[in-house]
C-alpha cells in the first residue's frame, strides 16, 4: 500500500512537471489569452503571476504594452495599491505617448485615492479628514493631469467628480486644524488656516465656516475692520448661514471662551 502511494505521488509530480513544460511552450498570444481568462474570472493574484511571466518571457513582444496595462488593473483589483501606483508610473514613463495613457493615469489616480483606505474604512464610516491625506493629494494631481491632457477621455467625468470630493476633504482637514488652533487660543494660526480654505478651496462647503472662523479670529486679535470684512463676505454670500445668529453676528458653538483658556492650555484641549 505504501509503495502504491509513493507511485501515485511520483505520477502526479511527473504530470505537474509536464504541465509546466507545456505552459512554457505556450506562444505569446496563447500565454496572454490564459492571463486574460484569469482576469475575466477575477482571479487577480494568479493573473498577476501569469502577466509577470509573460512580461519576463516576451519583454519586447506584441502583447507587452497591453500586459503592463493589465498588470496595473490586476494589482488595483487585488487591492495592492502601492504596486499598482508603481506599475502605472513605469508604464507612463516607458510609454508617454501611448493611446491608452489616459487609462493608466486613471488607474494610478484610483490607486492613490484608495491607498489611505484600510479594512475598517470598508467595514464602517471613518473620518478621513482627521488622517494623513498625502496619497489623496497625489490622486488629485493624477486626476488633474488626466482631465487636462485628455478632457474627452471616458474616464475624465469620474476623475472630475473625485477631484471635487478630494477638494472638499482637504478643505475639511484645514478647518480641523483651524478648530484646534482656535481652541488653543492661537488665533493667528487659526486665521491662517481659515484664509487658506477661502483662497484655495473657494467652492468647498467649508468656506462659510472658514469665514466665520476668520472673523472671530480677527476679533480676538483686535482687528475689527478685518473681522467686519469677513463677516460682510459671509453675510453677502450665505445670508442664511447657521454660523450667523439672529443679530447677524458670527456664532460658533465650539468657540473657546476666555475664562476657559487656562483649562484648555493645561489639558491640551481635551477639556
Amino acid at each position: 500500500m505504501r509503495n502504491f502511494s509513493v507511485f501515485i505521488i511520483f505520477v502526479l509530480l511527473i504530470g505537474c512537471a509536464h504541465r509546466g513544460d507545456d505552459h512554457r511552450e505556450l506562444t505569446e498570444a496563447k500565454h496572454y489569452q490564459e492571463a486574460h481568462k484569469l482576469l475575466e474570472k477575477k482571479s487577480y493574484i494568479t493573473a498577476i503571476d501569469e502577466l509577470e511571466e509573460l512580461e519576463a518571457r516576451f519583454p519586447y513582444g506584441d502583447y507587452t504594452e497591453q500586459a503592463q496595462l493589465d498588470l496595473i488593473y490586476a494589482r488595483f483589483k487585488a487591492l495592492d495599491y502601492p504596486e499598482a501606483v508603481a506599475q502605472a508610473d513605469r508604464f507612463i514613463r516607458n510609454y508617454p505617448a501611448h493611446e491608452h495613457l489616459d487609462y493608466a493615469l486613471y488607474l494610478k489616480g484610483l490607486s492613490n485615492f484608495y491607498l489611505e483606505l484600510g479594512l475598517f474604512d470598508r467595514l464602517s464610516k471613518t473620518d478621513k479628514a482627521a488622517r494623513d491625506l498625502s496619497s489623496v493629494r497625489e490622486a488629485f494631481q493624477d486626476f488633474d493631469e488626466l482631465v487636462k491632457r485628455f478632457p474627452e477621455s471616458p474616464f475624465s467625468p469620474d476623475a472630475r467628480q473625485r477631484m471635487v470630493h478630494i477638494r472638499n476633504l482637504l478643505a475639511e482637514q484645514e478647518l480641523r486644524a483651524a478648530h484646534y488652533y482656535a481652541r488653543r487660543h492661537a488665533f493667528i494660526a487659526a486665521a491662517n488656516r481659515a484664509q487658506f480654505v477661502i483662497r484655495h478651496f473657494q467652492e468647498a462647503p467649508a468656506v462659510p465656516e472658514a469665514l466665520a472662523i476668520l472673523s472671530k479670529s480677527y476679533e480676538e486679535l483686535e482687528q475689527p475692520e478685518l473681522a467686519q470684512k469677513s463677516l460682510t463676505m459671509l453675510k453677502g454670500n450665505w445670508p442664511g448661514s447657521s454660523y450667523l445668529n439672529e443679530e447677524g453676528e458670527v456664532e460658533l458653538e465650539w468657540w473657546p471662551s476666555k475664562d476657559r483658556q487656562w483649562l484648555s492650555l493645561i489639558t491640551f484641549d481635551l477639556l
